[in-house]
This record gives C-alpha cells, structure tokens and sequence, in this order.
C-alpha cells in the first residue's frame, strides 16, 4: 500500500502551490504522520460512509468547544447505535495530547475531524451484523486556516433539496456527505463558494457545510434547524446577538427573504463568520461586510479566546 509521500516524486505533496504539512493523526490508538496513516478498506466508513463526525478548531493552547464538540459525537453514535469503546472523557484526553503533540512540531492554525466508525467488516455488505470489530477511531488533524474569504462569497440556490428527518436526520451528523456534495458541485459549476439548500418545503435550511443567517432591520434570523444541523458557532452566533441587545427570530425563511436581507452571513467551525456578498447573481446589502456581519465576527473571535479546553 502507497503512502500518501509516496504519491510525489520528490516525497512532497503540494496543494494549491503550497506543500501539505505532515501533521500527526490519531488512527485506532496510535499517534502517527499523515503520510504513513492507513486504515482498512473495508472499514465501514470506506465501505458505506456508516459512522459520524466532528471538526474542531484549535485557538491557541485553548480547543475551542472540545466538550460540546465530544458529547454531540457521542449522541451521534448513540442514535446509530456506534458502540465508541471509551468514555467522553477519555476521548477528550486523546485530543489534547494529539494537540499537543503538533503543536510540539510548529504547527498552528490546527483544524482537527474526529471521525468514529461502526468499525471493520468480515466482507461486503452494509448489514451491521457482519461488523467483526469495535468501532474505528480516527482523528485527522490539518494546518488549515479559515476557508472562507472574509470579504465576502457568493451562493447559489442549489437544485436539491437537504433531506429531511422522514429520511435522515440532519441532526446525525454522519459521514456520508453526498447531498451536500452534489449541491457543492453545483456551486462549483456556477463559479459560487457555497450552495444553499433548501427544505422539502422549499424554505431555506442551511448551505451545503455552513450554518446560514441574515440580518433585516436590525434583527437576526436564523433559519429553523428542522433540516439542518443545530451548528456549535450557530448556537454561540446567537448567544452573541442577544449577549448585544440584537432581536433574535428563528422561524421558516424564504430565499427571497435571503435576496432582500440587509446582511448575510455563514457560520460553521472550518470558516469562522463570513459574510456573503452575493446569491444567485443578486448582490447583498450595501456593504460586505455589514456592521452586525463585522461585530459579529469580532465577538465570536473573543469567545474563541476565552472559551474552550486548554491542553
């Protein structure tokens, strides 16, 4: 089996112009570099994308929502009925070190994906019964800024829809991803950032990774999580707003409402606060961004400062 410094001559892997660092991972028990990092293909989140996930951000020596980030993980696997095979705790422990353990080799601006999966399977086959081992552990750990430019991105309204809980409960924050995926390429295609989706009911839900909010008339509104996940920086977004005196809505909203917004903004772990300039060729508001867009992101970046797990 190659490694992944196999896949360059020179033993370099390079994106976007730049080389890839190679940070250490945590793969079912042990700590070891992204290049030499291997996992069998018939674990069950290769065979069938059956297990969950978690992004985290490191701010610091601080691990911005550790906890919060774990015990969602956790309900997860306890409605997929994932048998994690340690304590919460435990599990927070591992992170730590493994933050630790990068930061001791120079690497900043850390973004972390704990992923656990129904683990390795005797033979094809999406049927449970034919797992033979306990649950797979993996944490990837990237240098990897905020991905979004904050001056501004554009959307587009995807085609598909974001499935509802009558056929997958967006609140199972699971690792097979294909409907947002989708939706991404059709954003790619259009030459927009993002995508957003809407509900079976054709209210907005979320963008295809981001949590979506705007502001009109001096109020923010967030979409209803009915079809989207109740996002961490959504949650803390919102405890911002009304922390400021900011009339906070939640209810079903329109794209149009979206097209009309004085402010929008997404919100999400990987991307921090962003404000969104334009949506389906529509621009957005007067500036980019607006003055609650701008406190808004300068509020949630205090909290990162403040709040979370120091290793």
């Amino acid at each position: 089996m190659n490694k992944l410094s196999q896949l360059s001559s020179d033993g370099t892997i390079m994106f976007q112009g730049k080389p890839v660092t190679d940070t250490i991972l945590y793969v079912n028990g042990e700590y070891v570099k992204k290049s030499e990092a291997v996992i069998s293909v018939y674990d069950s989140g290769f065979q069938h994308g059956d297990g969950v996930y978690e992004g985290i951000r490191v701010y610091g020596n601080r691990v911005y929502m550790l906890k919060e980030h774990v015990k969602r993980l956790f309900e997860s696997c306890k409605t997929l009925e994932i048998e994690v095979g340690m304590t919460q705790e435990e599990l927070i422990e591992v992170v730590k070190e493994l933050v630790r353990k990068n930061i001791a080799l120079g690497i900043d601006n850390i973004h972390m994906r704990l992923q656990i999966t129904r683990g390795f399977k005797a033979q094809t086959g999406m049927h449970p019964s034919l797992n033979i081992t306990k649950s797979s552990i993996v944490i990837c750990v990237d240098e990897k800024p905020p991905i979004f430019n904050k001056e501004g991105i554009t959307l587009i309204t995807s085609t598909l829809k974001r499935y509802s809980p009558l056929y997958m409960d967006p609140k199972i924050h699971c690792c097979n991803q294909l409907n947002q995926i989708m939706a991404a390429m059709e954003a790619l295609r259009q030459g927009a950032e993002e995508a957003i989706m809407l509900d079976q009911n054709g209210f907005v839900a979320e963008t295809n990774s981001t949590n979506l909010q705007m502001v009109k008339d001096g109020v923010v509104i967030f979409p209803t999580v009915d079809c989207q996940l109740p996002g961490i920086t959504r949650k803390t977004i919102k405890e911002i707003a009304l922390a400021k005196g900011m009339p906070v809505e939640e209810r079903n909203v329109s794209v149009s409402e979206f097209y009309n917004a004085d402010e929008v903004f997404i919100c999400g772990t990987v991307g921090e606060v962003t404000p969104v300039k334009e949506i389906d060729g529509k621009k957005i508001g007067i500036k980019v961004p607006g003055d609650f867009t701008k406190m808004l992101a300068d509020e949630y970046r205090k909290y990162t400062e403040k709040y979370g797990v120091t290793i």
